[in-house]
């Protein structure tokens, strides 16, 4: 597979006219068996990508987001969907609606009358246009020096206040099903058209981010229209004596949106793993809204093995509670077998599953 990815890079940099071009290629699939409930529910998934770099010989790198295909084994059939398009006809005879006496223009029975006709209502009609593939392609280019990487893209995420670390979970079918929680973190709108910075200086590191629209997928011309929202946020990673913090803070001016959120997440050794610990806090237009959770990362033998707790509380509401757990052992080279448990009380609707287990595989190619 390397030997096919280096020929096509260099049949790809001859066509462009240079020898720099840096094309790479991923790609993986997942097999996944979830039980919740009375339900076992089995998937599969998938993904292929494409990035290409260029050094421009300066001192500055441009790396560009290639075409990437991916199938979420939560979701069915979510590559390609049928697209639709509303066609307006009108159709249907024209009909009599009244007759008028007294028009010359046409004699029946010694008196004149007129025809005033109406055309049918017009109909709208939907109609499938073929299938259309959801793939992020080409949304975002970066460049790179030696102070730091600067990204532009119409889909840029800067949830960098998003610091919470009790969800260990890396499947997003093994909560697929789960009844929502009374309390629940919103972080506002932090993914659409905007730039990022990031950089370091000793041993602390800054991020930087900003959405000129703060709505996902966009790739606009005029972000400057009125009615336009925009999102900016703030991370930064710094040594504290044995531990690593991490402090971010995101501001979203959308009307009736969660506007603020704090976040700030530590770790240290402990024992044979990790301990994480993290906080955040958001200040909603209905609730303000708190979270703290925690998470112990180890190894047993060659296997992985991580345990999360959350806690959600939001004001007016009961605490949401989500336990979680992982476990991966490799199987080979870019294989591996893991399982996944999730548990949450709190539920906002009371008899809703609460808890499920998931047993999958994960190759990378």
């Amino acid at each position: 597979m390397k030997k096919l990815i280096a020929i096509i890079s260099v049949l790809a940099a001859g066509f462009v006219g240079t020898a720099k071009a840096d094309i790479t290629m991923s790609a993986g699939s997942n097999l996944e068996m979830q039980s919740i409930g009375s339900s076992t529910n089995l998937s599969v998934g998938g993904s292929l990508g494409f990035a290409f770099s260029q050094d421009l010989g300066n001192g500055v790198t441009v790396t560009m987001s290639g075409l990437s295909f991916g199938n979420d084994v939560a979701v069915a059939d979510n590559i390609a969907t049928d697209g639709t398009t509303s066609v307006v006809t009108a159709q249907g005879a024209l009909s009599s609606s009244s007759n008028t006496a007294g028009l010359n223009t046409a004699s029946v029975g010694g008196e004149s009358y007129v025809n005033t006709v109406s055309l049918a209502a017009a109909t709208s009609t939907s109609i499938s246009t073929g299938a259309t593939v959801d793939a992020d392609a080409f949304e975002q280019i970066s460049f790179a020096t030696a102070n730091g990487t600067l990204t532009y893209g119409s889909d840029v995420e800067i949830d960098y206040a998003d610091l919470g670390v009790g969800d260990v979970l890396s499947s997003d079918l093994t909560d697929t099903g789960i009844g929502a929680g009374s309390s629940a973190l919103s972080l506002g709108n932090t993914t659409g058209n905007g730039i990022q910075y990031a950089t370091s200086f000793g041993g602390t590191s800054l991020t930087l981010g900003y959405l000129m629209k703060n709505s996902a997928g966009a790739d606009l011309f005029d972000t400057s229209a009125s009615g336009n929202s925009n999102t900016m946020s703030i991370k930064s990673a710094v040594p504290v004596g044995p531990l690593s913090a991490t402090i971010a803070y995101t501001s979203d001016n959308t009307a009736s949106a969660t506007n603020n959120t704090f976040g700030v997440t530590t770790s240290m050794a402990a024992g044979n793993g990790t301990i994480s610990v993290a906080y955040v806090s958001s200040d909603n237009q209905t609730a303000d809204v708190s979270q703290v959770s925690a998470k112990y990362a180890t190894t047993l033998g060659s296997a992985s093995l991580s345990v999360g707790y959350s806690a959600t509380d939001a004001a007016g509401s009961a605490n949401t509670n989500n336990l979680t757990a992982s476990i991966s052992q490799s199987v080979g080279t870019g294989a591996s077998v893991f399982a996944e448990f999730v548990n949450r009380d709190g539920l906002a609707v009371a008899g809703t599953e609460s808890s499920a287990v998931l047993l999958g595989s994960s190759f990378a190619f």
